[in-house]
């Protein structure tokens, strides 16, 4: 199952791996298997960047065909 678009604004200082972890294991999983992309403040971040409360983060599914 692949998560559908989602638009989050951080609650609390996490780190991004954390924060997606907190979204749930499926989302934790689509990210490891590279099959969901994640913008923070329409930005690409490594998993260990540090986000603070405010931000806004977009998680997309990644489409591809082949």
């Amino acid at each position: 199952m692949y998560p559908s678009l989602t638009v989050i604004t951080v609650d609390k200082p996490t780190t991004l791996r954390e924060f997606i972890k907190d979204l749930g294991e499926n989302f934790l999983y689509a990210y490891d298997m590279r099959v969901i992309g994640v913008l923070v403040n329409k930005r690409r971040l490594w998993p260990s960047s540090r986000l603070k409360p405010g931000d806004r983060v977009v998680v997309f599914p990644v489409i591809v065909g082949g």
